[in-house]
């Protein structure tokens, strides 16, 4: 049978209608919704600071939604970081959840998965489907996720998740790859650039690079064409019933440009490409310094 399950994420009931007030304490008559990033805006190696997480339920508790947006699956999003949102948008657009409610869940066809399993066997690269349930790949490709280096971070006390163990955590291995119901694949250990893969899988799949892998191969993302974050933060404005205009994106990668020029208010991250610091209208400080704290602080969330 085909490997699939229902998201990781938990279903965390929406927070409550209320009303915020602005720095000054004035009765501020709007919600608004912000939309996080993940590794390298809320998280430090896969790790959130306490300070960072205790601003989104500040937020949250002042009547604002807070929702995260990542490329990750579900599957390697940990349950005490889900616990602090009012909604997901995983897998870089393609699964959106808010509360119990599925909004949207785009898989990639299953002729483009089995085209994309052939191609990338065909060049040894290594890499995982990934799916809300796990992260499916071959032994060989598990076993280089494993061996792979990384930087890592010991959580301290009130931090979220486990870092690379929450990632390790989610693998699984399958004889079957082409039946997996992935909605994203990542590649390392690429002989090829990973635009010239996506060009031999086909048209429906686009390409988002990273440098290099630490062994100096090409890597990055394979997704659907056309899918990204900023129509889940569409999807979800509308649901919420909040005018675009008061949404704010934050986010450090290429996968947020589309995020950060969609919101009413971009907020990058300090040390991002020149492309999404220039899609942004203000720019805030690493996790480590606690950027999405004085992103709130500024923009009168807390």
């Amino acid at each position: 049978m085909s490997p699939s399950a229902p998201s990781s994420v938990p279903a965390t009931p929406t927070g409550p209608e209320a009303v915020a007030c602005d720095r000054a304490g004035r009765s501020a008559l709007r919600r608004r919704a912000a939309f996080l990033d993940f590794d390298g805006t809320l998280a430090r190696h896969g790790v959130v600071p306490r300070a960072q997480a205790e601003a989104v339920l500040a937020a949250r508790a002042a009547g604002h939604a807070v929702l995260l947006s990542t490329g990750r699956p579900g599957s390697i999003v940990a349950e005490d970081v889900a616990a602090l949102f009012d909604g997901w948008i995983t897998s870089a657009g393609a699964h959106v959840r808010i509360g119990s409610e599925l909004l949207r869940d785009e898989r990639l066809p299953p002729e483009v998965t089995a085209r994309a399993v052939h191609v990338l066997e065909a060049h040894g690269a290594a890499f995982v489907l990934e799916a809300p349930d796990a992260l499916w790949c071959t032994e060989r490709s598990a076993q280089l996720l494993r061996e792979r280096p990384r930087r890592s971070v010991v959580p301290a006390e009130g931090d979220r998740g486990r870092g690379t163990e929450d990632l390790l955590a989610a693998v699984r291995t399958t004889d079957r790859l082409a039946e997996v119901p992935a909605a994203k694949i990542t590649v390392w250990s690429s002989p090829v650039p990973i635009e010239a893969l996506a060009e031999d899988i086909g048209p429906e799949l686009g390409a988002l690079p990273n440098s290099i892998s630490p062994d100096g191969l090409g890597s990055g993302e394979l997704h659907l064409a056309g899918v990204d974050k900023a129509q889940g933060l569409l999807l979800l404005a509308e649901h919420l019933g909040v005018p675009v205009a008061d949404t704010i994106a934050i986010g450090d990668g290429m996968n947020d440009l589309g995020m950060l020029r969609a919101a009413g208010t971009g907020v990058a991250i300090r040390g991002s490409r020149a492309e999404v610091l220039a899609a942004a209208d203000l720019e805030v400080p690493p996790p480590a310094e606690h950027g999405v704290l004085h992103a709130f602080e500024r923009l009168g969330l807390l």
